[in-house]
């Protein structure tokens, strides 16, 4: 049976605003309230920033802004995967991996 590649305008437009919406949700904690001494703060803040920038660049006809924001995003998620050096089979942590896989998949799709 052959892909249905028709559909992959749409399955790539849900997966960019699932990505960036649960992005944007579960770092929306870290940023209320403003404690401008934390470490987190400013990767949370980084992370709201760059889940708008993801789905304002598919919007764009240039690649850029989703390919930076989502290097950065991976970035930060491996540094929340490494840092706190976590149990290897927490579900936490295949969850942390599979937002580093989509956040790897828009790196090379683009838009």
């Amino acid at each position: 049976m052959k892909p249905f590649k028709s559909a992959l305008p749409f399955a790539t437009w849900v997966l960019r605003i699932t990505f960036a919406a649960y992005i944007f949700i579960s770092n929306i904690k870290g940023v209320n309230p403003i404690n401008l001494e934390s470490i987190n703060f400013y990767l949370s803040l980084a992370m709201l920033i760059l889940s708008v920038l993801l789905i304002v660049g598919g919007f764009m006809s240039k690649q850029t802004i989703t390919v930076l924001s989502t290097i950065i995003i991976g970035l930060i998620l491996i540094y929340r995967l490494v840092i706190p050096l976590p149990d290897l089979m927490a579900v936490s942590t295949f969850k942390q991996v599979l937002l580093i896989a989509l956040s790897f998949f828009f790196i090379s799709r683009g838009n």
